[in-house]
């Protein structure tokens, strides 16, 4: 199991869709940073057993509002989550 960190808006670069070209049905996607900005479009993850998570201090920097289908998680989880994966991936 392998979590992606998504840093890069999914309208600025190819980050997001390069991700999901190599995910595997158990793996999950934190979008961090600018990466927040998906909130702005879920129709662009596809609806899989994958599970979405975004860091909230990043949303709230930007702006932005959490939506039902991706977790909002603070830092404390965000060390909690990578630890229930064994590796994890950078997405700039």
């Amino acid at each position: 199991m392998t979590l992606h960190l998504v840093f890069s808006s999914p309208f600025t670069n190819s980050a997001l869709k390069d991700c999901l070209a190599v995910m595997n049905p158990n793996d999950g996607i934190l979008f961090i940073e600018d990466g927040s900005y998906i909130t702005q479009n879920i129709n662009l993850l596809p609806q899989t057993k994958n599970k979405y998570y975004v860091l909230s201090e990043d949303m709230s920097a930007r702006g932005l509002f959490a939506c039902p289908e991706i977790n909002s998680i603070n830092y404390d989880e965000f060390v909690a989550l990578a630890l229930e994966f064994t590796k994890t991936i950078s997405w700039r």
